[in-house]
């Protein structure tokens, strides 16, 4: 079909069971493609500079008028004739455009970072948030402006500030990863933090575990915790049997809660918090006594299989027999069944009650690991165990067992 493409002739011109299309009768390349929806759109039809035919989309109607249609052909035209390829000059456009709508930190992150760390990464809510809060003042810059000179002075005034280097490393781990995908989906040319270094930090400043008495004192605070909630509830009973009220049943189960399981089953496989958290019924072989941490609860992002000891089995066979859980269910669920986020104040209390000082819920790994160096087992098997990337981590442990170092000395006499 062809004519002079007007706003009258627009106006007349219907969806038909097919696309077509309407060319110009004035312009030449100048066409209006109508689909069966009734969608129009304008076009320029034209041949690039090897001869191959192409359509440069020029908008849509009604957005875009005729007239106005008409004016952008002619110019797009000019541009072909002086050998320009506007299709690469559109895609550089686009491409420009979408920078632009991440070209600072904060909009990188909501737009794009965010989703993605959502959807791929094991806690993508907590690096997401932990962006956000550590870098708020950083959230309205353009990712251009990020360097390893203004890093440096932002962790230098932190650190004078009175915050742990530990902490200072994590910051820079987790804003060297966002920084890495806009790199790759070529937000940025380049990374800008690539070659700083980490502050180095003592590995032996926080291999803290418990000694013998502190872990009797833990066992049995798990104890008293359970024992007090116990006489709680049947305080509870009690007093509305008196009032003729209904009453829920006696608590007989072995466990009151998942803390002390939990605890326990920290201390005898040295699963990471997180990892303990993930933990799913179908990753528990009580028959071969093995216990696996998934690739994707892993730190390493490799999967591990943890022997289970007497203790460990006996707690891990007395807690799902107590849920009733199986499948795909979590082993320590948290409300709903869903995904145990934390037991800090839980862990806070029984904590208090056993009278430690400065010790972490994540020092039961230490103490786990502690526990099989003192014993004897080489720092590879360890490693195994723990699941450490590389032995360097493992090394933290080897001055527990001070005699080996003395019979190494010892060769050279």
């Amino acid at each position: 079909m062809q004519g002079k493409l007007t706003q009258r002739l627009v106006d007349s011109l219907k969806p038909a069971e097919k696309v077509y299309i309407v060319r110009d009768t004035d312009l030449t390349g100048f066409i209006l493609r109508v689909q069966p929806t009734g969608h129009m759109a304008w076009y320029l039809d034209y041949r690039n500079a090897a001869g191959r035919r192409r359509s440069y989309r020029l908008g849509a109607y009604p957005g875009l008028k005729p007239e106005g249609a008409r004016r952008l052909c002619a110019e797009t035209a000019g541009k072909v004739a002086g050998r320009t390829d506007v299709q690469a000059e559109k895609q550089t456009a686009r491409e420009e455009a979408e920078r632009t709508k991440v070209s600072t930190l904060g909009a990188f992150i909501e737009n794009s970072y965010g989703p993605w760390a959502l959807q791929h990464l094991r806690r993508g809510d907590v690096a997401v948030a932990r962006l956000r809060a550590d870098f708020e003042k950083w959230l309205p810059d353009a990712l251009s402006s990020i360097n390893t000179w203004r890093f440096e002075s932002w962790r230098r005034d932190r650190l004078k500030a009175g915050v742990k280097p530990v902490t200072l490393n994590r910051q820079l781990d987790t804003l060297r990863s966002c920084l890495a995908k806009a790199v790759e989906w070529k937000v940025i040319q380049a990374h800008p933090l690539q070659g700083l270094k980490r502050i180095k930090v003592d590995d032996d400043e926080r291999v803290r575990f418990l000694s013998a008495d502190e872990e009797n004192r833990l066992r049995d605070a798990l104890v008293r915790g359970e024992t007090k909630l116990r006489e709680a509830r049947d305080s509870f009973i009690e007093w509305r049997e008196a009032r003729h009220l209904p009453a829920p049943p006696k608590r007989t189960e072995e466990f009151v809660g998942h803390l002390r399981p939990l605890v326990l089953t920290a201390v005898n496989t040295g699963l990471r918090r997180g990892e303990l958290f993930s933990l799913k019924v179908s990753d528990i072989d009580l028959n071969t006594k093995i216990l696996t941490v998934r690739a994707a609860a892993s730190k390493s992002g490799d999967s591990r299989r943890v022997p289970l000891n007497a203790e460990a089995e006996g707690v891990l066979r007395a807690w799902l027999k107590q849920t009733k859980a199986s499948g795909e269910a979590y082993v320590f669920p948290g409300h709903d069944g869903a995904r145990l986020t934390n037991v800090n104040k839980a862990w806070a209390t029984v904590a208090k009650l056993a009278k430690l000082r400065d010790f972490r819920f994540h020092d039961l790994r230490h103490t786990f690991a502690s526990k099989l160096v003192q014993k004897g087992v080489e720092l590879n098997v360890v490693r195994e165990l723990m699941g450490h990337a590389d032995l360097s981590m493992t090394l933290r442990y080897a001055h527990l067992k001070p005699e080996n170092l003395s019979a190494a000395v010892a060769l050279l006499a």
